[in-house]
């Protein structure tokens, strides 16, 4: 990628960065029981199998749990000495900075925004703000920019598609436990690709010997 067009990206990301954080105050202003994110949580909810399920309950709860923060903190065990011994040691170092820089991206919006959580459709139990999704946020630009780093020496279709699906998972598992509107988990998506992106891109620039 040349340097001309990391410049530009830099200024789309910028550009989409700002659009969302308008989006969220225009889906604070409107009335919520009209919004389309209300009408699709009704619906969820009122058709929603894995609350009379408790296998099925204890699985979503699984999947959301692995965008905890905790489970990043004992992935980057095996992870880094994955990479270390397949000399990728600048390659884990800048996943991890990738990881730290969404998610304190993702607190930055929040605390801007400030859009409460939908507390009567909660499954579990859960604090803080909404919008967007930290666990589909983080998520997606984590293992996205992991593929990115490994896909070089290690091309799997399988892994891309695991991963992908997990995105996928993790994302509508956030609106089945009712902890998030969807437009929370769609934003966080878009922007943890955008972070990805460029991440990829300084990394292409920048970082690469």
């Amino acid at each position: 990628m040349e340097k001309l067009k990391l410049r530009q990206f830099i200024v789309l990301f910028f550009i989409v960065l700002f659009c969302s954080i308008i989006f969220g105050f225009y889906l604070k202003s409107i009335r919520l029981t009209n919004s389309i994110d209300y009408k699709i949580m009704t619906l969820i909810q009122n058709n929603n199998i894995f609350t009379k399920n408790t296998v099925l309950l204890n699985f979503i709860k699984f999947v959301t749990s692995l965008g905890n923060g905790l489970t990043y903190f004992i992935l980057f065990i095996p992870l880094g000495v994955c990479f270390y011994y397949n000399n990728l040691k600048k390659e884990f170092l800048f996943l991890i900075a990738t990881l730290l820089l969404t998610y304190m991206l993702n607190e930055l919006i929040k605390h801007i925004v400030l859009r409460k959580r939908p507390v009567e459709f909660f499954v579990i139990n859960m604090s803080g703000f909404s919008y967007p999704s930290g666990h589909s946020m983080n998520f997606s630009a984590f293992y996205l920019t992991f593929r990115f780093l490994l896909s070089e020496r290690f091309k799997s279709r399988f892994m891309n598609m695991v991963i992908y699906i997990m995105i996928f998972l993790i994302a509508i598992s956030r609106v089945i436990l009712g902890v998030h509107w969807p437009t929370d988990v769609i934003v966080g998506f878009i922007l943890g690709y955008f972070c990805y992106g460029l991440a990829k891109a300084l990394y292409l620039n920048f970082w690469r010997d």
